[in-house]
């Protein structure tokens, strides 16, 4: 082997230990970004994971705010319902103490008029006999008028 067949060997290896060391360099940076990537995937599984958890969260409670949404309607169609029974007694007892009171004022009105009735009754009574004792006493008077006393006493 000649000098240059050695040399031009020689620049072949350093070629190919150039080569070697730059993809060796390649290498590490795929190595690097493989890391970087595993790093990064495993930050985006993590973040996946809360990203479930927080669906999962809010799935439950948009289910128990539904959930808490038609109890609270039940109850309040139940509390109308009762409030309309209640306004409904209410009306019934209101217009039975209503007849009631009118009968009642009616049987006092009639109480009223009868004792009324006896009472002018009675007045008028008392007028007939003050008139009656008046006309007996004018008559009386008359008479006594008209009686001589002179020739009576005298």
């Amino acid at each position: 082997m000649t000098d240059n067949e050695i040399n031009n060997l020689k620049t072949d290896i350093a070629l190919i230990q150039k080569d070697v060391k730059q993809i060796e360099r390649v290498f590490k940076k795929v190595d690097d970004a493989v890391g970087q990537m595993s790093e990064i995937f495993k930050t985006m599984a993590v973040q996946e994971m809360v990203l479930e958890n927080t669906e999962k969260r809010i799935q439950s409670a948009e289910d128990t705010f539904k959930k808490h949404n038609e109890e609270v309607e039940a109850f309040r169609k139940e509390m109308n319902l009762k409030l309309e029974d209640i306004k409904d007694t209410a009306q019934k007892e209101r217009q039975a103490r209503h007849v009631e009171l009118l009968a009642s004022i009616e049987n006092l009105n009639k109480n009223i008029s009868e004792k009324l009735d006896k009472q002018d009754k009675r007045i008028q009574a008392l007028e007939n006999w003050r008139w009656y004792l008046l006309g007996i006493a004018a008559v009386f008077l008359f008479v006594l008028n008209k009686l001589p006393w002179a020739v009576l006493f005298g």
